[in-house]
């Protein structure tokens, strides 16, 4: 029999996870949210709609389940409130949603007797709508108690998710790696605009030729795998090319020199991994890179 659930914080993943959990037959018998409006909007999204509002524990108390899905920065907060109010009680699971923040936020629930955990989707959200499309079968990062992991785990398999088990305290490397394959990646492609701005070609066109070139590399990525999939200059021990790159930079963007010369470093090393950079050549480059 499934366990009823109550959503605590309606926002994207909130409301996203309440319409694809009663889909797969979850019963969502609360939504609550800062305010009554954007809880009952959630609601609405919902048949049968749920109870709603702005006091969390009046709902949390009829859940098995609690998800609280707010901004990171509130969920240690909401959850405080709710177990100053007896929204909690003995046996109970309370998860949360965030990819930087491990369980042991939720301690206030635990001294009331619940079992807490986390739960990330390892995936970006850009509205409701496109959450709701994206969230089933991504992949699902757990942490926490046993028995709130292995609730953890039935959620997200049957939202067709992948689960991913790591220890509490490995959360912060765990969202450093999703942050630089995610938030880093696109301020990479912002740094290659910028270079073409330099020489006087347009973001719009610059990002539209760039395309193909970013798509055809995670394609090989996903097929072979990032060391396997680097190309390029460096891959190939080309240190003159390096060289130029360098000198250019240094006259056209000289604020942007460190950070590529550090994306050089990392290349010469996935390069040695690789085996198609020769460590004399990998000592060249790296000599350059120093100045």
């Amino acid at each position: 029999m499934t366990r009823e659930i109550v959503i605590v914080g309606a926002g994207k993943v909130g409301t996203a996870i309440a319409v694809l959990l009663q889909r797969v037959g979850y019963p969502i018998v609360g939504i609550a949210s800062r305010t009554r409006e954007s809880a009952a909007e959630a609601a609405k999204r919902l048949d049968p709609s749920p109870e709603f509002g702005d006091v969390p524990a009046e709902l949390t108390r009829k859940g098995e389940i609690v998800l609280i899905t707010t901004r990171d920065d509130a969920i240690e907060m909401a959850c405080n409130a709710i177990a100053e109010d007896r929204g909690f009680h003995e046996g109970q699971v309370v998860l949360h949603v965030s990819g930087s923040l491990p369980s042991t936020i939720l301690s206030s629930a635990k001294e009331k007797g619940a079992l807490i955990g986390s739960m990330h989707p390892l995936q970006s959200f850009a509205d409701v709508d496109m959450a709701i499309k994206t969230l089933g079968g991504s992949f699902f990062c757990l942490e926490g108690d046993k028995e709130a992991v292995e609730t953890a785990n039935e959620l997200a398999l049957s939202l067709k998710g992948q689960v991913m088990t790591i220890e509490t305290e490995d959360k912060p490397i765990y969202h450093a790696a999703a942050v630089i394959a995610s938030n880093f990646f696109v301020s990479i492609i912002d740094m290659s605009l910028r270079f073409y701005e330099a020489i006087g070609i347009d973001r719009e066109g610059g990002l539209k030729a760039l395309m193909p070139l970013i798509k055809g590399s995670l394609n090989n990525i996903e097929a072979l795998g990032p060391v396997k999939a680097l190309t390029g200059p460096i891959a190939r021990g080309d240190a003159r090319v390096i060289w130029k790159h360098i000198q250019a930079i240094g006259r056209a963007l000289p604020e942007l020199l460190p950070i590529y010369t550090a994306l050089v470093r990392l290349n010469v090393d996935v390069g040695l991994r690789k085996g198609t950079l020769a460590p004399e050549a990998a000592e060249r480059i790296l000599e350059i890179v120093e100045g």
